[in-house]
């Protein structure tokens, strides 16, 4: 499995996450990319497939998640999954995602996108996180200037 670091500072941040498309359409909205870039912390990382089977590659992903810090506070998690053309999950490897995965980010929120439009041969998986101290139930918003208040 090779990873790599997609962003490594805010700007980088949320210009990926603005660029993020599938099938020429952008997966985030302006006010979730706006949400997203505003937080304490961030991660963009990218795991490539290599010569492992694919639970092999499923394991890896667990493991590589369970070992790496946990953060304190709310995270807003995205698991982008591109499978292969025409593939999805099964529903172990899916089950499998949902106790092994999400477990690694406790009671914050997750979502998971299964991206199959690409031909490809081996799976990849784009990770994107979004920390934050604390968790505002509540977003002000000023409409006239499309900004969040304060």
């Amino acid at each position: 499995m090779i990873t790599t670091v997609l962003a490594t500072n805010k700007t980088e941040f949320q210009k990926y996450i603005e660029q993020l498309k599938v099938k020429g359409k952008r997966i985030f909205s302006p006010d979730e990319v706006e949400y997203l870039a505003n937080c304490d912390g961030f991660e963009a990382v990218e795991l490539k497939q290599e010569d492992e089977t694919d639970e092999e590659f499923l394991t890896l992903f667990s493991t590589w998640l369970h070992e790496r810090p946990q953060q304190s506070g709310h995270t807003d998690y995205y698991i982008l999954f591109y499978l292969r053309t025409g593939e999805q999950l099964t529903s172990e490897q899916f089950e499998y995602m949902e106790r092994n995965v999400a477990e690694c980010f406790e009671t914050n929120h997750g979502w998971l996108y299964e991206l199959n439009e690409r031909l490809r041969f081996r799976h990849r998986i784009r990770l994107i996180c979004s920390h934050k101290k604390t968790f505002r139930r509540l977003v002000r918003k000023d409409w006239r200037k499309g900004m969040d208040i304060n």
